[in-house]
């Protein structure tokens, strides 16, 4: 078995206008049947108090290093979000990420 093969995403989202209620709702999406959690990708829109957002996601996803951006709009599959977020959460055993800055 290759890293790509035992690596797996879930994806979370929300179009709350609250960033608590969407970092909570788009992380318990995400980590909902998610094992071996190694890294999150988290994208929103630019309507949310940067602040109050990263300290939303860092709550949710706990030790889980993360990264993110935020712009006019975010995709979820198919779905344009005009205001919300995506988590995508990159899981496997074997999967290993550094976050740096």
């Amino acid at each position: 078995m290759t890293i790509l093969e035992s690596m797996r995403i879930h994806i979370g989202k929300s179009s709350s206008p609250d960033c608590e209620a969407a970092s909570r709702e788009a992380s318990q999406q995400a980590l909902r049947g998610a094992d071996a959690p190694a890294f999150a990708l988290v994208l929103c829109t630019d309507q949310y108090d940067a602040g109050r957002f990263a300290a939303a996601v860092r709550r949710e996803l706990g030790d889980i290093p993360w990264a993110g951006c935020c712009a006019a709009g975010v995709f979820a599959g198919t779905e344009l979000l005009l205001q919300g977020m995506v988590v995508a959460l990159f899981c496997g055993k074997d999967f290993r990420v550094g976050v740096g800055m």
